[in-house]
């Protein structure tokens, strides 16, 4: 009898966690892209991105990104004069 309610309670649980991740799989499988990102990157105009054109953008996107980070970095190095 508990061998048998040991094994049930275990495969619950097992069914309990593995929900939830199978829905997160789902979710993170791409996001719907806005009409800007469409507008600057869709260079077919159909409507979607092409690998191509999902390349472009992830590596302008990288490109801002440094930029960014070296901004602050020389911001920190040269933090601006107080003025009373």
């Amino acid at each position: 009898m508990k061998n048998s309610l040991f094994r049930i309670i275990t495969l619950l649980t097992l069914v309990v966690l593995a929900v939830p991740s199978v829905r997160a799989e789902e979710a993170v499988k791409e996001k719907p892209v806005g009409k800007k990102t469409l507008a600057k990157y869709d260079a077919d105009k159909d409507g979607k991105l092409s690998e191509d054109e999902k390349a472009v953008r992830e590596s302008d996107q990288a490109k801002a990104k440094a930029e960014r980070k070296a901004k602050r970095d020389a911001a920190k190095q040269n933090p601006p004069a107080e003025t009373k």
